[in-house]
């Protein structure tokens, strides 16, 4: 560790120890207040950085959403601690703006600010900003963004930025996403200390990252894989790449395992060293009753077919067993349940629908309202969703 990290680590530990315990203490009495969505994860993380021993590191995360008519609100702060290698505390607040005059189009814009003390790359902290346009169709969407992060490392001040531009696709239980990221960064520590640069000549350094995303959804359970390639554009010559996997296992309504393995490539916007990580946890959701895991017997998918007079006709298909009863309920039927009837494998509604702006949600054996996999979901007051439908 070099000597200004260790002669200021305790303090800064205490320091984001103190912070996240006030996070958790809001979030407890939100979720007491039942004021959004709560989760807590708590694990372990291996981290091995290049240059130095790999080390071990305790994770303790609160996350808090809370929706509201206009916008969404969503907060994270974090603690990374290992004894002699790495400690860090990092805040996010972030708001998440759909745009009520078009349903396509979603604007994020947030904030982040972060104190580490990297063996690698000295102590400071970090301060970071973004901005991204969204515009999202039914199993289609694509964004562009910017941001712009500040940090101080040893005493040193530096500045990066970043445009990104991507697409994304779903197509049953798969997602799949490319995008491509430019940044522009005078951070030589931190760009040297991930074995990209060799000398300090230049006053900053370009460099581009191609990136894809695949995963695979059934129910709550995820499991995402990522390929990003990185290559200079100015002040040096380097290329990288990385591979990382994470999977979420759902083990109850509020108890879920998360694991993840693969390399992080440095990102001076948020002042993050390239690191090879692994990690575990366990995350526990708090606050309103949470959505109880999909039964792997009922999946429900909602498809469009336009009619020659103008309008749609919503098809809703459930595959499930014929043992059980499968309705169907939205704005359309005045939100009064209506049985699927049996066709073949499946239980089918169909619905004629005028131009316009729906909800549907599906139940199975009277248990609660779901939305069709293939939709934006939307949560209710209840403990329930329903999926959007916008018809043009």
């Amino acid at each position: 560790m070099l000597p200004a990290a260790q002669e200021n680590s305790d303090g800064v530990i205490a320091g984001a120890s103190r912070a996240l315990l006030l996070a958790c203490v809001v979030a407890f009495r939100a979720a007491a207040q039942e004021a959004g969505d709560v989760r807590l994860e708590t694990g372990y993380a291996r981290v091995d950085q290049k240059g130095f021993r790999p080390a071990d590191a305790a994770l303790v995360a609160v996350f808090w959403r809370k929706p509201t008519d206009r916008f969404t609100l969503l907060t994270s702060g974090n603690l990374t601690y290992a004894r002699d290698s790495l400690a860090a505390a990092q805040g996010v607040a972030a708001f998440v703006f759909p745009w009520a005059s078009r349903e396509h189009l979603r604007t994020d814009v947030g904030a982040a600010g972060a104190t580490f003390s990297l063996h690698s790359a000295g102590r400071g902290g970090n301060g970071n900003g973004f901005l991204r346009q969204h515009y999202v169709a039914d199993l289609w969407g694509a964004w562009g963004g910017t941001a712009f992060g500040l940090s101080s490392r040893s005493g040193n001040r530096s500045q990066s930025y970043a445009v990104d531009i991507g697409a994304w696709t779903r197509w049953r239980a798969i997602f799949a996403s490319a995008s491509l990221s430019r940044q522009n960064s005078d951070d030589f520590q931190l760009l040297y200390a991930s074995g990209g640069l060799s000398t300090s000549g230049a006053p900053t350094y370009e460099f581009e990252d191609w990136q894809v995303v695949a995963s695979a959804r059934r129910g709550p359970h995820e499991l995402t894989g990522s390929w990003t390639r990185r290559h200079s554009v100015a002040g040096t010559d380097f290329r990288a790449e990385a591979v990382a996997v994470a999977g979420t296992l759902q083990l109850s309504d509020r108890l879920a395992f998360l694991a993840s393995a693969g390399r992080q490539l440095a990102d001076p916007v948020r002042g993050l060293p390239q690191a090879d990580i692994i990690t575990a946890s366990l995350r526990l959701s708090l606050g309103p009753k949470p959505l109880p895991v999909m039964e792997r017997a009922t999946i429900a998918e909602a498809f469009l077919q336009s009619e020659p007079g103008g309008g749609v006709e919503l098809i809703v298909r459930v595959a499930a067993v014929d043992s059980i009863a499968v309705q169907v309920a939205g704005d359309f039927s005045e939100w009064k349940p209506v049985f699927l009837e049996r066709e073949g494998d499946y239980w089918v509604a169909r619905v004629a629908l005028p131009p316009g702006k729906y909800h549907v949600g599906v139940r199975a054996n009277l248990g609660p309202w779901r939305a069709p996999r293939n939709l934006a979901r939307v949560r209710d007051d209840f403990g329930g969703e329903s999926g959007l439908i916008v018809v043009p």
